[in-house]
């Protein structure tokens, strides 16, 4: 066997350099370029799917960061001119990106730990096409759809103060919260406050409705500017103000910036109203940037509005956790799994302090409780937080691995688990597997493949030379003569019936 071994430093893993680049005039193309080369870069940690597509076919790109089960959702650009927004969550998505992957904190935050147990979902430009109206104009359009959009600007060429979509629909005034009693409402397109005649009119509002339904967020915060203003409280209940109030309080903490006082008949439309009167969790609208009027904010206001909100996301993070695991049952599990790696034990699920360590052994999880779970231990019960890959059920197999090219032994199946040694292309064998994962075994212990990494060869079960004979013989005795050309075969599904299509394997 072809077995290099090196000394690693645990969870390291290669990271990029800068990939986003904020301090430019941020665009659509510039957006979808940046993720992709996030996603290529980081793809053990950064996925992403369109929502759909606008009126003018661009796409809502929503990108998740992060593989807790718990989900803080951040979105941008809402308003077109607003674009620094989006420049703001893409440099949040690359630094965080790599700060995983090396393992390096960002002030308090340990953020390998936080984006294990959350995933940050993030749609980075809800308006595609105002953001390209307002930085291009309408270069490119088509005389007409340019001519009606001059229209809608008051016969002005200059788009530096929209707002709106390219339908002239004020996003932020397009979601079903008091719609029909909006203050400043207008009643035709027009670079800002026209709320459309029906609630979710636009595409874009309603993609992200359906989008905020399917991954159930604990906490959202929307990115506008500017102001330097926090809008927490919508028709807050009661119940929820304590809650709401003191995450919003942090949030000016660490910002710098100032609380909107509630009011007692607040304006609607927003994500964030809507938000907060159809889940009743706590949601926010944050303003970055000194007011700068009806225009975007000038490129040299990023690196003081990267300062404020660096650490935003990571705080609230830890408060959607904290929110997820208050929300989760008790689920009852009596079964063996396998735990890799030494894990604090704890009294309680969610404890701060642990009571004893367990070390890696096949145990009896009786109980769980979001990612928590307990475990029966010498001295009684006791709830383990294992990462990804340190807990799983092993399914014993035998096979062979076929290794192409050189790949990476880890010490339990995930990603980010200690490498152990590279491996030169060789087979090796088998003996259990964990989803994609594969135990193999290296001649120097049992440790954990990427499967994407292999070719798994099932043995080849002798044949039974008997039952061949004996099938054979059945098959001449029961050959008559008009069955020994293919013109007499008949389809034995029925003379009407169409023979099955030949489908590939899944």
């Amino acid at each position: 066997m072809l077995l290099s071994v090196f000394i690693f430093h645990p969870g390291r893993a290669r990271a990029s350099a800068d990939i986003v680049n904020p301090k430019q005039v941020y665009s659509y193309s510039i957006m979808q370029r940046d993720i992709g080369k996030l996603a290529a870069t980081y793809s053990d940690l950064v996925s992403v799917q369109t929502l759909g597509q606008t009126a003018y076919g661009r796409q809502l790109w929503a990108v998740k960061l992060g593989r807790g089960e718990s989900v803080l959702f951040l979105n941008g650009s809402h308003h077109a001119r607003e674009w620094m927004t989006t420049a703001l969550l893409m440099k949040m998505i690359d630094t965080y990106a790599q700060s995983y992957y090396l393992d390096k904190p960002i002030g308090p935050y340990d953020v390998r730990d936080l984006l294990n147990r959350v995933s940050i979902w993030i749609v980075p430009m809800v308006n595609p096409d105002g953001v390209t109206l307002s930085q291009q104009g309408t270069a490119g359009l088509p005389k007409s759809a340019a001519a009606l959009l001059n229209r809608y600007n008051r016969g002005s060429a200059n788009f530096a103060r929209w707002k709106a979509n390219m339908q002239g629909l004020d996003l932020n005034r397009q979601y079903p919260a008091n719609w029909s009693t909006l203050k400043n409402a207008v009643n035709y397109p027009y670079y800002q406050n026209y709320r459309g005649t029906k609630p979710a009119q636009a595409p874009e509002v309603k993609m992200m409705m359906d989008f905020t339904y399917k991954i159930d967020p604990d906490v959202t915060i929307s990115y506008h500017s500017s102001g330097e203003i926090i809008f927490w409280h919508y028709h807050t209940f009661t119940a929820n103000l304590a809650r709401d109030r003191e995450i919003a309080s942090s949030l000016a903490q660490l910002t710098g910036y100032s609380l909107v006082k509630p009011e007692k008949n607040p304006s609607g439309g927003g994500y964030k109203d809507w938000f907060i009167q159809e889940f009743g969790r706590p949601g926010f609208t944050i303003e970055i940037g000194n007011y700068a009027g009806e225009s975007n904010l000038p490129l040299s206001a990023f690196g003081k509005i990267w300062n404020e909100n660096r650490q935003v996301p990571l705080y609230t993070a830890s408060q959607t956790y904290k929110l997820w695991l208050k929300r989760q049952n008790v689920q009852i599990l009596n079964q063996h799994m396998s735990l890799f790696k030494s894990t604090p034990v704890y009294q309680g699920a969610g404890a701060v302090a642990s009571s004893s360590v367990t070390s890696p052994h096949d145990v009896l999880t009786l109980a769980r409780k979001g990612d928590w779970y307990q475990i029966k231990t010498e001295t009684g019960a006791g709830w383990i937080h294992p990462a990804p890959g340190q807990l799983g059920i092993v399914e014993e197999i035998g096979a062979e691995a076929d290794i192409k090219q050189k790949a990476v032994l880890r010490k339990y199946p995930d990603a980010f688990a200690p490498k152990v040694a590279y491996l030169s292309p060789q087979s090796l064998k088998v003996t259990g597997r964990i989803g994609s994962w594969l135990r193999v075994n290296s001649g120097q212990g049992e440790w954990w493949l990427d499967g994407r990494e292999a070719v798994l060869r099932w043995p080849v079960e002798p044949a039974n030379t008997d039952n061949a004979e004996e099938g054979a013989a059945a098959a001449t005795e029961g050959a008559g003569a008009e069955s020994a050309g293919p013109e007499n075969a008949t389809n034995s599904a029925g003379p009407d019936s169409t023979a099955p299509e030949t489908m590939p394997a899944p």
